[in-house]
């Protein structure tokens, strides 16, 4: 029998760069993980897993996350010359 407080929408808690983010979907986009940690705009970075080294280079692919799994976000965009 299931309790009133069962839910299916446990925060989950993962980190980019080292900063905690947290949300209560399964899966986000490449370009809302990188939104939200404040990667914007998120075209001019990359996201890789830390954990098997991934690097997502579709902005609409979809990342199932687990509690406490690690990103990198990499600086790809253009850089000002002077």
């Amino acid at each position: 029998m299931d309790s009133p407080e069962h839910s299916d929408h446990h925060p989950i808690v993962y980190f980019v760069n080292g900063e905690k983010q947290q949300t209560t979907k399964h899966k986000l986009t490449v370009t809302e993980i990188l939104d939200h940690a404040g990667f914007t705009p998120a075209t001019e970075y990359q996201l890789e897993r830390d954990s098997d080294h991934r690097k997502y280079t579709d902005y609409a692919h979809e990342v199932e996350l687990h509690h406490d799994e690690r990103f990198t976000s990499t600086f790809i965009g253009p850089t000002p010359t002077s």
